[in-house]
């Protein structure tokens, strides 16, 4: 049987030990994110992926997606192998650094990228990004973190781990329950645990009892990067 209790104390055990994500790392420019619930009737996984750029990386792999797993059944912890790097130069270096203001950018000669095997046009037009609600920072430059942002979402299923990729550390056999790309995200950096919020209560309901419409919580969802500034100051 799933123990509720279990689950919120492994949570809040890996809260407390960093490994839960913070949305505002200060090593990391937030950009998407997805929770994925696995479960039978005797185990359970969560696999949450956060997509960001590395602010100490000033080439194509500061875009990192990190998937971090929890659960009674799992046969890979966290370590480094949940660093994921699915983007690559097309044939020119995508990010050029400026060592006078220290600060990496898109390369005006880029005109893609790829994504696993899918190659991406770059975009350069400030009124794509502003559509976004990405205000950029510098006038005539745009950050990798902006132009990472400005993938999402059309783009953030390329960088999730597949069924079979995520295998080394979930079962194979333990079915696939439920997905959220969207969701309240306690702020760990304001020692606020999981367990204290209700989104994570429902969540822990809904992996013990099967029943989705468990999750039906009132709080606001915070998850997009806009809600973390902090996330990549450090």
């Amino acid at each position: 049987m799933i123990d509720r209790n279990e689950i919120l104390h492994q949570l809040d055990t890996e809260a407390e030990s960093y490994v839960f994500p913070m949305l505002d790392n200060g090593y990391y420019y937030h950009g998407d994110q997805k929770l994925t619930i696995f479960r039978d009737e005797r185990r359970w996984a969560i696999l949450l992926e956060i997509l960001a750029f590395n602010n100490h990386e000033y080439n194509i792999d500061g875009i990192t997606t990190i998937a971090n797993v929890f659960g009674n059944c799992l046969s890979g912890w966290n370590d480094n192998d949940n660093f994921n790097y699915f983007a690559s130069n097309n044939s020119i270096e995508t990010f050029l650094y400026d060592e006078t203001n220290y600060v990496p950018y898109l390369n005006n000669q880029a005109t893609s990228i790829k994504i696993r095997d899918m190659v991406i046009p770059v975009r350069f037009d400030k009124e794509y990004y502003l559509q976004k609600g990405i205000e950029l920072e510098f006038e005539n430059r745009i950050t990798p973190w902006e132009f990472l942002r400005g993938l999402i979402p059309e783009r953030s299923n390329l960088f999730w781990l597949t069924r079979q990729e995520i295998a080394t550390k979930i079962p194979l056999d333990l079915p696939e329950f439920m997905t959220l790309t969207n969701w309240h995200h306690p702020d760990l950096a304001a020692d606020e645990k999981p367990s204290e919020t209700e989104t994570f209560q429902q969540l822990a309901d809904v992996i013990v009892t099967g029943n989705k419409t468990l999750y039906n919580t009132k709080e606001i969802n915070n998850t997009h990067w806009i809600n973390w500034p902090a996330g990549g100051s450090l």
